[in-house]
């Protein structure tokens, strides 16, 4: 054999592990011998971690069956019905403003829900005070009676859950007129009274009229919203006297 050309074997070996290499094969010998003719187990199920409950979480309470009479509705009178706003979650960080001033006036100013901006309640104030009325004759009545997180636009859910808690209000204490002041409040008379096209209009709603006109948060910085709704406060004012 000539100097420095390896044995056969030695070259069929060589050319063996140039192969493996090709392949992608970086072991060659398992530590544990192996059935290589058996199919590979299944790789185990990844596990998934167990989701953290916030701290003091506590478990929710069972969902109340729609098909039950809501409970405001069995409330025999007004203190009752603000005893069971009481109870609601919302409670624990702003007490119930379902109404404020004389319900027994039967007039009543509609809003939405109650607004953390002040500014908005003075200007109600001055626009009743324009029309030569004050909350001894009046009520402000809100759909909502607790304020929307971050002051936000009550959604359609929010709305439906508290809309039994007015229709008992208005049960135990009926309106003659109402001055819906806002979209929401004046969509108690239907979807038509919502539209802007409505404002200044009167509807029917729960036996009494009820009157759409512009909430502060909508007219701010507009001189012609303003003077329309001072002509809404004008008609509401002739008409209940």
């Amino acid at each position: 054999m000539p100097p420095n050309v390896a044995p056969p074997d030695l070259l069929a070996a060589r050319d063996a592990l140039a192969f493996l290499i090709a392949a992608g094969c970086d072991v060659p010998v398992d530590p544990a011998p192996r059935r290589w003719l058996e199919p590979a187990p299944a790789p185990p199920a990844p596990m998934s971690e167990p989701r953290a409950e916030p701290a003091g979480a506590q478990a929710k309470a069972p969902a109340r069956d729609p098909a039950a009479p809501h409970p405001a509705l069995a409330c025999d009178d007004i203190p009752a019905l603000l005893a069971l706003l009481g109870r609601f979650p919302a409670a624990r960080q702003h007490p119930p403003l379902l109404f404020h001033g004389n319900l027994d006036s039967r007039l009543w100013v509609l809003i939405d829900r109650p607004d953390l901006d002040p500014t908005h309640r003075d200007t109600i104030d001055r626009m009743m005070a324009a029309i030569d009325l004050d909350w001894s004759r009046a009520a402000l009545v809100s759909r909502l009676a607790f304020p929307t997180p971050g002051d936000s636009d009550p959604t359609p859910d929010l709305l439906a859950r508290f809309a039994p808690v007015l229709e008992r209000l208005a049960m135990l204490a009926p309106p003659t007129h109402v001055l819906a002041l806002g979209q929401v409040a004046a969509e108690l008379a239907g979807s038509k009274a919502r539209l802007a096209s409505s404002r200044g209009h009167w509807f029917d709603w729960a036996g009494a009229q009820l009157l759409p006109s512009i909430h502060p948060r909508t007219m701010r910085g507009s001189k012609e919203l303003r003077e329309q709704a001072f002509v809404h406060l004008k008609l509401f004012r002739s008409v209940v006297g």
